[in-house]
């Protein structure tokens, strides 16, 4: 018999996961409904874990993100919540799946499939691995760059960035027609964001497309000069780089 833990602080939703529950399978067993971070951790520590844990995000003593970090819990888990901006956090824990309420049936459905498949995929299966590859498969990568100036905000697509150079604490970045694009963002920032099958961090200020790379050339101690199409200037990888990015080219 499947063991369900519940964590919502909000009475309605949590009666709409235990119908949607007692729809999927009535032999599913809710073990326990709890609506704050301090009374989910005294239960975890008295009672053990569970098979899958149904967990809100703002509870009423704070964000959840802070417990789960701890590795209280350490079963897979099933967001619910309002908020769109947490998906990152989710699959940095035991996230296998993120519904926004109000939840239906239909994505409630969904998501429980997705559990029963990765359980059975793997003996003993360890979530948080599984929840990083998840992550991995259905991650969305940053698809446009906001250039905001005094007069205008300029939407520059990232399929058409040659390069993002870094310079003084600001970032520029060239178009496929050889404009320069000045904006502010932390570079490490922007590298996490975009999509690393297309865009390769080469050294500590320049992030190259690998659709406008046009020549490769050896460069001074075992780097690599780079000549990209609209861009004037060779960018060189630096020493570090240069073994993955030879990978990452093939």
């Amino acid at each position: 018999m499947m063991k369900v833990l519940i964590i919502e602080d909000e009475a309605l939703n949590a009666e709409i996961i235990t119908e949607h529950l007692k729809k999927y399978d009535t032999s599913i067993e809710i073990v326990a409904y709890l609506k704050s971070k301090e009374k989910t951790q005294e239960w975890i520590e008295k009672n053990g874990q569970v098979d899958l844990v149904f967990s809100d995000i703002e509870l009423l003593d704070g964000n959840v993100f802070s417990l789960l970090k701890e590795n209280i819990i350490t079963s897979p888990i099933i967001f619910t919540t309002a908020y769109n901006n947490f998906y990152q956090d989710a699959f940095d824990v035991n996230g296998i799946a993120y519904l926004l309420k109000p939840i239906n049936y239909e994505r409630f459905s969904q998501a429980m499939k997705k559990f029963e498949t990765l359980k059975t995929s793997a003996k003993n299966p360890d979530w948080s691995v599984i929840s990083e590859l998840l992550q991995q498969k259905t991650k969305q990568f940053k698809e446009r760059i906001i250039i905001k100036t005094s007069e205008e905000i300029q939407i520059l697509n990232t399929e058409k960035t040659v390069a993002i150079l870094s310079n003084s604490g600001k970032l520029t970045a060239v178009d496929d027609l050889g404009k320069e694009h000045e904006f502010r963002y932390k570079l490490s920032d922007l590298a996490e964001e975009l999509n690393p099958k297309i865009f390769f961090q080469i050294n500590r200020g320049e992030i190259v497309n690998i659709n406008f790379i046009e020549k490769i050339e050896p460069y001074f101690g075992d780097r690599l000069s780079l000549k990209l199409k609209n861009l004037k200037t060779k960018l060189i990888t630096s020493a570090s780089s240069t073994a993955e990015f030879r990978k990452w080219i093939e």
